[in-house]
């Protein structure tokens, strides 16, 4: 009896077990997210944006602009993404934050980026040679082309004249092509004294990475950049934007009555895509500029940001920095302009291509950017940026002084 009663209770137990290991797989861990851990935007902040978003629509009409996409990140936050206008003129379609915009030369920054890296990765050195990497990167000059280093690329002062054989690239010849050229141009200057921005030069890192790594370039991008990022818009090719759905169209001004009208997208770029061939969407490029700020440290260091945002030259005209009060000159590291307003580091770039403009800015020490994208050429992101920037160095202004 003894024994029939013992055996009774272990099946007891062991079933109690079971049941109790079965409820705990049926009920998946949920964290503990407390109300105080959510985040609520403070009323000076929610205020500005209403304040901008009527600004910038209003901006909109006024310059007679079809369509736009503005995204706004502020201490590792998205505070604002909005579509404002329509795809294509007189058409009824709105533009939305996941609209699909062309880059042009905002490019240019993903491309350093992901220069950075495979630097470490240990795949690419910055002070290594070109030519270390690619055999037929060859100069006029050979002993110049053997001191041309990667920053010399990234930063436009190889010494070649500016936008060598950028009529090659918009003619749609291959890299390929284009690259054994290059020796037939005479250098202006040596490595790293002279800045000339260049296209078909710059879009050589494109094959030096492609070599390190026994994948094309727009691979690269997607594993590196794009998924870990989740920029689900965003893509480096002429099919895919020519397939996309939800797409702004470009447009170019035709005549005072007419103003702006819709063009198709073309086929530019494509071939040189670190120069100007990325699309992307506002909620995209939100993403990016929280990397570019440095809250996505698993896939690059701020260490190595910074190194990228590092000034290499030097423009003492104004025609990057005119519509900043008070700054004189700008500067370039790799794929960026950097100027210093008023003791604030602005990191930015801006890109036109084919009827599309786009315009990205932030202070990598404030965690403060925002990317502007239209579907027409207007200098109208440029006016509204620096005000932003402005804005909020003026409350930290006053913040610390109180």
């Amino acid at each position: 009896m003894n024994r029939i009663f013992s055996v009774f209770l272990l099946l007891i137990v062991v079933s109690g077990s079971y049941l109790a290991c079965t409820d705990l797989k049926s009920e998946p861990h949920k964290p503990n997210i407390e109300k105080h851990d959510e985040w609520v935007m403070d009323d000076s902040l929610a205020s500005y944006l209403d304040e901008f978003e009527r600004h910038f629509e209003e901006g909109l009409n006024l310059k007679r602009i079809p369509g736009g996409a503005v995204v706004i990140v502020k201490d590792g936050r998205v505070v604002f993404q909005k579509g404002f206008g329509v795809k294509e003129k007189g058409k009824s379609e709105e533009v939305d934050e996941h609209t699909i915009f062309r880059l042009g030369s905002v490019s240019k920054g993903f491309a350093s980026v992901l220069t950075g890296v495979f630097v470490e990765e240990d795949i690419i050195s910055w002070d290594k040679p070109v030519s270390h990497y690619l055999k037929d990167f060859q100069l006029n000059d050979p002993e110049q082309s053997d001191r041309i280093q990667i920053r010399h690329l990234l930063s436009h002062t190889s010494g070649l004249p500016r936008h060598a054989y950028t009529n090659l690239v918009e003619d749609g010849l291959s890299l390929d092509r284009i690259i054994p050229r290059l020796e037939q141009v005479p250098l202006i200057a040596k490595e790293g004294e002279q800045i000339a921005y260049q296209n078909a030069a710059y879009s050589v890192i494109e094959k030096v990475l492609e070599a390190q790594t026994d994948t094309d370039f727009n691979t690269l991008l997607h594993k590196k950049l794009f998924e870990p990022l989740a920029m689900e818009h965003s893509s480096a090719s002429y099919d895919s934007i020519r397939y996309a759905g939800n797409k702004a169209l470009p447009h170019v001004y035709y005549s005072r009555s007419r103003g702006r009208v819709p063009i198709s997208i073309s086929k530019k770029y494509y071939n040189a895509v670190s120069s100007g061939g990325i699309n992307a969407s506002a909620s995209d490029m939100g993403k990016w500029l929280l990397l570019l700020t440095g809250h996505y440290p698993e896939v690059i260091s701020k260490e190595t940001l910074n190194e990228i945002y590092e000034p290499l030259a030097t423009i003492y005209n104004r025609r990057f920095s005119r519509h900043w009060n008070g700054v004189n000159k700008s500067h370039y590291g790799m794929g960026w302009r950097v100027l210093d307003n008023q003791s604030q580091r602005i990191v930015y770039h801006g890109g036109y291509v084919n009827g599309y403009r786009s315009e990205i800015a932030f202070a990598p020490d404030e965690g403060l950017g925002i990317c502007i994208l239209i579907n027409s050429n207007s200098s109208y992101p440029l006016t509204v940026i620096p005000d932003l920037f402005d804005h909020f160095r003026s409350d930290s202004a006053t913040v610390n002084s109180e």
